[in-house]
């Protein structure tokens, strides 16, 4: 039977949204809150920034109504996500006006994942195809910690053409709603929907040519509630743990942490500062290429919806299948890499903090 809660605080959200970015545009202007195209940039014009704030807000506020009307919002798991999603909304949103520090950044990020970590679930639990689920005994809280953090700044730096953190953002709660629905997580299906509800409306703004980014407040916002996805879903499903949902986290944001990690990795190797700015993830080689804002993010939504496919299978399927998914995924990316290497020349980059 259909929630007509849900539904009215769907509604609610996209409509709000969409008509508060109209509106949150024409403040930026006026209050210079816009990102000044540089040299590692992937835009020629300076464009507002901060739009996340709108979907960010009111997806908030729509959580703490839904759990007032459920009577879950005194509930440790909820209480722990919602402080959690707003200390790193509120980071993000004090970045995009003050460039904060990324000491300050990555201590505050650790201290709403440990919140994750200690109050809703631990990673203490991996599944591996033909070895069953290994205990991680103490080193699950380490990879936890690992997991959150790089999953929500690789989703923040991925944040680089129009529309492309709106896509993944969108396919990946389509994802988790679709998971939620069979496992029967209401709480993990209404998170997903209001993120898409607010995804939906914000890219009208925010497809090519973008007229607003989501800046750090909605891209660390984002990035941070991915990352926890499977956490929820462990704590709050009887049918699964978070030696399956791990997987399915991975595989559902496969687009963005495949790029990002490759792109670490091989500066790590190449003898490059990680923490400098730089044009080298494959999609900004995409660009440089000559591929529009437009096509990149196309691309990777198609790819992301390929990733729910691969994920529904994952979950359902043998470990024989998992591993031919899993490695079919990886050589493909590999594959992907490789051609994107071979058909882009090099890139002069800036010197500057990330």
């Amino acid at each position: 039977m259909i929630d007509l809660t849900i539904v009215a605080l769907v509604l609610f959200i996209a409509l709000a949204n969409f008509y508060f970015t109209r509106w949150f545009i024409r403040y930026a202007k006026v209050k210079r809150i816009t990102d000044i195209p540089t040299k590692r940039s992937s835009h020629n014009v300076p464009t507002p920034r901060g739009g996340g704030f709108g979907f960010v807000v009111f997806i908030i506020v729509s959580l703490v109504a839904y759990a007032l009307l459920k009577g879950i919002f005194l509930s440790t798991g909820f209480l722990v996500i919602l402080i959690s999603v707003t200390i790193v909304a509120f980071l993000g949103w004090l970045d995009d006006k003050n460039d904060l520090s990324k000491e300050f950044r990555f201590a505050v990020q650790s201290l709403a994942a440990i919140l994750v970590i200690v109050f809703i679930s631990n990673l203490d639990l991996f599944y591996l195809p033909f070895f069953g689920t290994v205990n991680l005994g103490i080193f699950g809280a380490l990879l936890g910690l690992l997991w959150i953090t790089a999953t929500t700044n690789i989703f923040n730096f991925m944040d680089g053409v129009d529309g492309i953190a709106s896509v993944q953002a969108f396919s990946a709660a389509l994802g988790w709603a679709i998971f939620a629905y069979f496992w029967q997580v209401p709480l993990l299906l209404v998170i997903n929907l209001f993120v898409i509800a607010g995804i939906v409306s914000f890219l009208f703004y925010n497809w090519s040519p973008a007229k607003i980014f989501m800046g750090d407040v909605g891209s660390v916002f984002l990035g941070f509630l991915f990352a926890i996805m499977p956490f929820i879903a462990a704590h709050f499903s009887e049918q699964v743990t978070i030696a399956e949902t791990i997987w399915i986290a991975g595989i559902l944001l496969w687009p963005f942490l495949f790029d990002g990690t490759f792109t670490i990795l091989r500066r790590l190797y190449e003898g490059e500062n990680v923490f400098e700015a730089h044009r080298t993830h494959l999609y900004q080689k995409l660009n440089i290429a000559g591929w529009t804002h437009a096509g990149i993010s196309t691309l990777y939504l198609i790819i992301s919806f390929l990733c729910i496919g691969l994920a529904a299978a994952f979950a359902i399927t043998t470990d024989f299948i998992q591993v031919i998914i899993f490695a079919t995924l990886l050589f493909g990316s590999l594959v992907f890499a490789r051609y994107v290497y071979l058909n882009t020349g090099s890139e002069e980059i800036e010197k500057k903090e990330i």
